[in-house]
């Protein structure tokens, strides 16, 4: 058994529990081992959480050419992507206590690295990461909740609520990647605009 193995079971125990249903005693049953042998290759279940969020962060990456608008758009896909694969990583994160390996911290950087070749004033730029960040990740958290998905309720009948029932927003796939694209791009957007304003 490796580490590697350690991590990737951890994964799919995520998957399936949420964070508050990781256990290092139910990775071992998974594994089939001893939780002693666990220890011998993640020290506690915050490493493990850790590592399981730098192997999602490794391929998320900006392109390396382009304007800055669409590398930080591409960034922002690609962060979607990897996310929605394993939403519970979003609560990993927000209790990290930005305690964040190497590769998380990297695509942090590279954020925050775009946003700031944008005309936005430099003592903004830390907002407008904030910004974009929480928007990301409440998206991706909706995802996870919407019908088809395992965590998806139900709810009230819409038609005894007049903009519910005439605007009727859904979480259909297709519509969820227009609704994204249609976000991100006017926040984006939105930064280029900037551009009159004085930068700090």
């Amino acid at each position: 058994m490796t580490r590697a193995d350690v991590v990737a079971a951890g994964a799919k125990l995520l998957d399936a529990e949420g964070v508050d249903g990781v256990s290092m005693r139910k990775l071992a049953t998974a594994l089939g081992t001893g939780v002693a042998t666990l220890y011998w290759h993640v020290h506690d279940k915050r490493e493990l959480l850790g590592a399981i969020l730098e192997d999602a962060m490794r391929d998320v990456h900006a392109p390396r050419e382009g304007r800055w608008d669409d590398r930080l758009l591409e960034l922002l896909r690609i962060g979607r992507r990897s996310l929605r694969a394993k939403p519970a990583l979003i609560d990993v994160i927000w209790r990290s206590g930005w305690q964040l390996g190497p590769e998380t911290l990297r695509v942090v950087d590279e954020m925050i690295g775009l946003i700031g070749e944008s005309p936005t004033p430099a003592d903004e730029v830390a907002d407008v990461y904030y910004a974009l960040t929480t928007f990301l990740f409440g998206f991706v958290a909706a995802e996870a909740t919407s019908p088809g998905t395992a965590r998806y309720r139900g709810g009230k009948d819409r038609n005894a609520f007049v903009n519910l029932a005439r605007y009727r927003p859904a979480a259909d796939p297709a519509g969820m990647d227009r609704r994204f694209e249609a976000g991100i791009t006017r926040f984006v957007a939105s930064l280029g605009r900037t551009h009159g304003r004085r930068r700090r």
